[in-house]
């Protein structure tokens, strides 16, 4: 009967252990990292091929340009700060989260180089301030695919 009681115990403590787990808040790791680059890539491919886009990437200042990436980093932060998407483990620099660095980061640096990439600067004629508007364009899109490819596990 010891035995049994015995077997019960340890595969209670085994569930608690895979529960625990479970529960733990998701770290920012390389997974992650390979996730928001996925979901950047993903998001931002559909709107690269645009005319549209391109079009506006021309006829915008640089300051709504700087408007619209403010407010791109705005939803980013109020996605992984105040939302209750995932479980994901507080990890801040500078008061301000991991994630949201990386996300950033990921997004405007993957929309620079598929732009460069696919050769749309050279297609479109873009200058300097109309390729840093076409970067922040399609980075809109990147940041939400980095984002929501992130939080969705």
């Amino acid at each position: 009967m010891e035995e049994k009681l015995e077997e019960i115990y340890e595969g209670i403590e085994e569930l608690r252990k895979e529960f625990d787990g479970r529960k733990a808040p998701d770290a920012l790791g390389w997974d992650d990292i390979a996730q928001e680059v996925v979901g950047a890539i993903t998001f931002a491919l559909p709107f690269l091929f645009t005319g549209e886009l391109w079009e506006i990437a021309k006829d915008i200042s640089l300051e709504r340009s700087l408007a619209i990436f403010l407010m791109t980093l705005v939803v980013a932060y109020l996605f992984i700060a105040k939302s209750r998407i995932g479980n994901l483990k507080r990890e801040e620099m500078f008061h301000i989260p991991k994630r949201l660095f990386t996300v950033a980061v990921i997004a405007y640096l993957t929309s620079a180089g598929l732009i460069y990439l696919y050769g749309i600067n050279r297609i479109a004629d873009f200058n300097v301030a109309q390729y840093l508007n076409a970067t922040v364009l399609v980075s809109t899109f990147a940041v939400i695919g980095a984002i929501t490819v992130d939080l969705v596990k």
